[in-house]
């Protein structure tokens, strides 16, 4: 395979379509012909790598807690939206490889001091399940040191760095982790800071773009790729 970077990633699969991060989000992603999806992991309290994208489970099972407080057993246990179960990434990942689908992986820490251990654990099941192949990966994050981890373990798998209103100076943060791309909040970005981005020589992705017409305007301004919620509309609209 040759690594061509996606104009459309489907935001936790699709979730404007199925229960986010969910295997049936990113099976019915897959099947539609999107090729490039998005998802969250974090660990569980036994270290186990699941896909999911709070910290706490309220929004999306209804069950209060936090997901780093219990076991994948008994996360397995609950329902996301009432319908599937929430998925380790391994079980995500074999759902990808059987469609030859590729993946941006969001390290989500739960805590600040599990960034470099996530990444890690993360890296682990990437290899087990033969996905660390650089043409279909890309790692991103806001926990810049877990990008830093992820530089050290697999030099060769590409890094976006992660920024958001909050978020401190991502120049800096590039520059450490070797950064191949910018991955944006779209509301926040500008015609002046696009041109900056793409002088320094990195890729520009924005998250989570679902109007058609904001689309069209920040392409022809220099963004390359956008993270949506219905990845199938999105591309036909985009062509």
């Amino acid at each position: 395979m040759t690594f061509n970077l996606p104009v459309v990633l489907g935001h936790r699969g699709a979730r404007a379509v199925k229960a986010e991060n969910t295997i049936e989000a990113f099976r019915y992603a897959c099947q539609s012909g999107v090729k490039w999806v998005e998802l969250d992991a974090m660990l569980s309290k036994d270290g186990i790598v699941m896909v999911f994208h709070d910290e706490t489970l309220d929004r999306m099972t209804g069950q209060t807690g936090r997901l780093d407080e219990m076991t994948m057993e008994e996360l397995q246990k609950f329902s996301v939206d009432s319908i599937e179960k929430i998925p380790t990434l391994a079980e995500v990942l074999d759902v990808l490889n059987g469609f030859q689908a590729s993946v941006n992986i969001e390290i989500k820490p739960s805590r600040a001091g599990l960034a470099r251990k996530t990444a890690r654990e993360i890296w682990q099941v990437v290899c087990e399940k033969g996905f660390n192949n650089p043409d279909r990966l890309i790692f991103s994050s806001f926990a810049w040191d877990a990008l830093e981890e992820t530089a050290a373990l697999a030099p060769e798998i590409r890094r976006g760095v992660l920024v958001e209103k909050k978020s401190g100076d991502w120049r800096a943060a590039a520059k450490k982790v070797k950064a191949y791309s910018i991955n944006y909040n779209a509301d926040l970005l500008t015609p002046e800071l696009i041109g900056e981005i793409k002088n320094g020589g990195y890729h520009l992705m924005a998250y989570t773009v679902n109007d058609v017409r904001k689309a069209r305007y920040l392409r022809k301004a220099g963004v390359e790729s956008f993270f949506c919620d219905n990845p199938v509309a999105m591309t036909k609209a985009l062509g």
